[in-house]
């Protein structure tokens, strides 16, 4: 089944209102600045969220964390985290309710997320990092739980690194600075970063942690789904047909990506571009789960399943 298929089999009529345009809802969607979160800006440029009668205002973060913290406090509706981190959120009892999924890694590299070091520098792999340092945009994430992944499967004691938390945009200076030796980046750092000779890639981390793996995924609290049911599954909606509007012109995304992120377009020739999907595989999400767990940052075993709410398991392909 193609992907639209699938949403029209597992969104009947009764779940998606026709809504007239002059309704519009609104509400408000956290975004980071990075390539990955183009399909949101796309939603809203190109007229998606008006079309389904949402007004959606976007608030920028600087990680995940933040994101997560500023949508606990009521400050945005809808959020898009890193699995692996929503999990952790929930485990110590937020309220966390799985919308769609947005992104996954690749199955091998170039891939979105990307370990660098100085091009000039004499390391060559993980295992000539071991016992340095690495800087992550935030600890106790489900990046840098693949960052140790990948550093354990190329023999290097993940315990023994020096993890440092610094902003994405400031990862290239501390590099060329000398004060880190390794940076765990995403795109559009990424590509900039090596275009312009500063830096090169060890290890495309999330692939060679768990190939496929989910990284991007929205959600809301419950109390809010409970409140504004339609305006979520309208949201989900949007996100959705967003996704297929990237997927079926990569030219065109990859112009969209340099205009939302203000890469240059020339490099946005050349850079991997994001693997978008909103259909969920329970096997790699099992497979992150207990990445997350054996690292230590989900305390209890759990199964995919009971992390998808009853909107998210339409969406469950084999």
């Amino acid at each position: 089944m193609k992907p639209r298929s699938i949403f029209a089999a597992a969104t009947a009529a009764a779940l998606f209102l026709p809504v007239a345009a002059s309704a519009a809802d609104k509400v408000k969607a956290g975004i980071l600045k990075m390539s990955a979160l183009t399909n949101l800006w796309v939603a809203k440029q190109a007229g998606i969220f008006e079309k389904n009668g949402l007004d959606v205002e976007l608030v920028e973060f600087r990680n995940g964390n933040e994101a997560i913290a500023a949508h606990r406090g009521g400050s945005v509706d809808f959020v898009l985290s890193i699995p692996g981190t929503a999990m952790i959120a929930q485990e110590r009892g937020f309220d966390l309710m799985l919308l769609t999924q947005n992104e996954t890694a690749k199955a091998s590299g170039p891939d979105a997320g990307s370990i660098m070091v100085l091009a000039s520098s004499s390391y060559k792999s993980l295992a000539d990092l071991a016992g340095k340092r690495v800087a992550v945009s935030a600890l106790h994430t489900q990046m840098t739980v693949s960052v140790q992944t990948a550093f354990a499967k190329a023999g290097v004691d993940p315990s023994k690194l020096q993890l440092m938390e610094l902003p994405f945009p400031t990862m290239g200076d501390a590099l060329k600075a000398g004060q880190i030796d390794a940076a765990a980046h995403l795109d559009p750092w990424v590509t900039q970063l090596q275009t312009t000779g500063v830096a090169r890639n060890v290890s495309w981390l999330y692939v060679d942690a768990v190939p496929e793996q989910p990284i991007g995924a929205w959600y809301a609290t419950s109390a809010y789904v409970g409140k504004n049911r339609d305006i979520t599954l309208r949201y989900v909606k949007s996100i959705q047909e967003s996704i297929d509007y990237m997927l079926a012109d990569e030219a065109r995304a990859r112009k969209n990506v340099a205009a939302f992120t203000g890469l240059d377009p020339k490099l946005t020739e050349t850079m991997p571009i994001n693997k978008w999907d909103w259909r969920i595989n329970l096997d790699r999400w099992q497979a992150t789960i207990d990445m997350m767990q054996k690292a230590g940052e989900l305390q209890k075993p759990a199964k995919a399943e009971q992390y998808l709410s009853d909107i998210s398991r339409q969406f469950v392909v084999k």
